[in-house]
């Protein structure tokens, strides 16, 4: 069988940048060699500057390629014909898997892909923001979300509460829901 163009190199930036990964949370980012994760994704080192520059513009494509691949899970949320506690929850189960996968790394390789990654990090969390509003506008059309909240200053409220769990991940995520839902339902 023969593989569709660009899927064999598709499937190459991909195995690097999970190796990226990897080797992110075994030697942490102090520890990222080259070398290393080119062994874990089975590439000669050369392959790896085929697809990425060098090491900032792996690190900025990894930030990337993960936190686009999250957000279009929570858009498929977002969209979903669900009641709105139940997307909010899986929103939030998944942002805290995401936040677990990462463990405090994804602002340290931020911060290693480039000079000042600010604005290019609020960039990335405005879509975040944008699709949470969403939600909350269709829970206030769906009657689940007060009306006289505003879907922006509530969105970002989730954004922020559902970023940093100080309990064990179920039980963080149970009461963050019982919070949201005594403070928004009507």
């Amino acid at each position: 069988m023969v593989s569709p163009p660009g899927a064999l190199a598709k499937g190459k930036r991909k195995a690097i940048l999970e190796a990226t990964l990897e080797v992110l949370r075994e030697s942490g980012l102090s520890g990222l060699k080259m070398e290393d994760v080119a062994r874990k994704a089975e590439v000669g080192k050369g392959t790896i500057y085929l697809y990425f520059r060098g090491k900032k513009d792996l690190l900025k494509n990894l930030v990337e390629e993960r936190t686009w691949a999250f957000y279009r899970e929570v858009e498929e949320l977002v969209r979903l014909r669900a009641p709105f506690f139940v997307r909010l929850e899986r929103i939030l189960e998944k942002r805290l898997a995401w936040i677990a996968e990462w463990r405090g790394l994804w602002a340290a390789v931020a911060r290693e892909a480039m000079e000042d990654p600010t604005p290019w990090l609020k960039g990335l969390h405005q879509h975040y923001l944008d699709l949470l509003e969403a939600l909350v506008r269709s829970g206030q059309e769906e009657g689940a979300v007060r009306p006289e909240l505003s879907p922006k200053a509530t969105a970002a409220v989730v954004a922020a509460l559902g970023c940093n769990p100080q309990l064990e991940v179920e039980a963080y995520l149970e009461h963050l829901l019982l919070v949201l839902r005594k403070g928004v339902a009507p």
